[in-house]
């Protein structure tokens, strides 16, 4: 009866624990943590590389289900990220490693390149890895994108909750340089303030009257400036006040 108590909690605590999880074990030196991902992940591995593809592929008899599974296997050491994704930059790197293993073969005949689609979420395929850039495209690369993705879900998420879409984002977002130059210190100014920052989220709003005794005189801006520019400049303090290290780009005052 304990026994069978103790093999119950161990398959519950086997149950919940995330593929990200996993990896970081196997990836550490765990040989039996990347023996049973591997087997747990067959079904998966044998499914992109069948959906890459085009046609089913079968463990011990077809090239491409080597090559998926010595994929997977890279992917297991090359992620390194500490937010979930493994899955879809597992499939990223087999859908590569395929791509690799038919341009070799294409030095002796002729590849049909158009077989090897991608899917969106939607549904709908694209032969987006038939660009050249993807054929060079890193993991370290894909992983910063998963990383972006994470982060932008995040903002969003926050942006939500100020009653904001990316859509009014983009609508609001200053034309002229100095517009967003102007909107862009002021968001600044909102999350380097501890005090500024605690009302910006407490109310939702920016706070303008403590944020204009705040701003030296010669950065000074109008409470009308400010009004007109207020989702814009929400959305780049909430960008700026949270651990979204890969937005700063999206505001680069150049863009």
């Amino acid at each position: 009866m304990v026994n069978a108590v103790l093999t119950l909690k161990m398959a519950k605590h086997i149950e919940e624990e995330t593929v990200e999880a996993r990896v970081a074990r196997a990836r550490d030196g765990d040989i039996h943590a990347r023996d049973d991902l591997i087997r747990d992940y067959t079904p998966f591995i044998l499914k992109t590389a069948a959906s890459s593809v085009k046609r089913y592929v079968v463990l011990g008899e077809d090239d491409e289900a080597s090559v998926a599974l010595s994929a997977f296997n890279e992917a297991i050491d090359a992620f390194k990220s500490k937010r979930p994704g493994f899955l879809a930059f597992a499939a990223t790197v087999i859908r590569r490693r395929l791509i690799d293993y038919y341009r070799k073969q294409a030095r002796h005949r002729e590849i049909p390149y158009s077989t090897m689609k991608a899917r969106d979420e939607r549904g709908n395929e694209h032969e987006g890895y038939l660009d050249p850039s993807c054929l060079t495209y890193t993991t370290e690369d894909w992983q910063a994108t998963l990383e972006r993705r994470d982060d932008i879900e995040n903002w969003k998420d926050t942006l939500r909750q100020f009653g904001l879409t990316i859509g009014q984002v983009v609508q609001a977002t200053p034309k002229h340089r100095d517009a967003r130059e102007r909107a862009m210190y002021i968001a600044r100014c909102i999350a380097e303030d501890d005090k500024l920052k605690r009302l910006f989220f407490k109310t939702r709003k920016i706070p303008i009257d403590d944020l204009l005794a705040q701003v030296p005189e010669d950065r000074r801006v109008s409470r009308k400036t400010i009004e007109r520019q207020k989702v814009y400049i929400t959305a780049v303090a909430v960008a700026m006040s949270g651990d979204y290290p890969s937005m700063e780009s999206y505001f680069d005052v150049n863009g």
